[in-house]
């Protein structure tokens, strides 16, 4: 799945470019929103795509390419998530 939208990282929300492949989800957004965001490499969130449910996800990497960043991330399973 991809597309453009709204995605929602724990209460806040951007507008940004997605890409989803088995548990991999890629996101391309500005470079202000991801400083503002605080995104890093090891950073777990809670993170929502258009039309989708609430997902735990870790972030993986961090690849900047002004005026964007993308950011890669997998989806943690249910039974990590229960253990946190």
């Amino acid at each position: 799945m991809r597309g453009t939208g709204l995605v929602a990282w724990g209460n806040e929300k951007v507008y940004a470019y997605y890409t989803t492949e088995g548990n991999t989800v890629r996101v391309r957004l500005s470079v202000d929103e991801a400083d503002r965001l605080g995104l890093t490499a090891g950073l777990r969130v809670w993170m929502t795509l258009p039309d989708r449910k609430p997902t735990d996800v870790l972030v993986m990497r961090v690849a900047h390419a002004a005026p964007f960043v993308w950011v890669e991330m997998t989806v943690m399973s249910a039974a990590a998530t229960r253990s946190m």
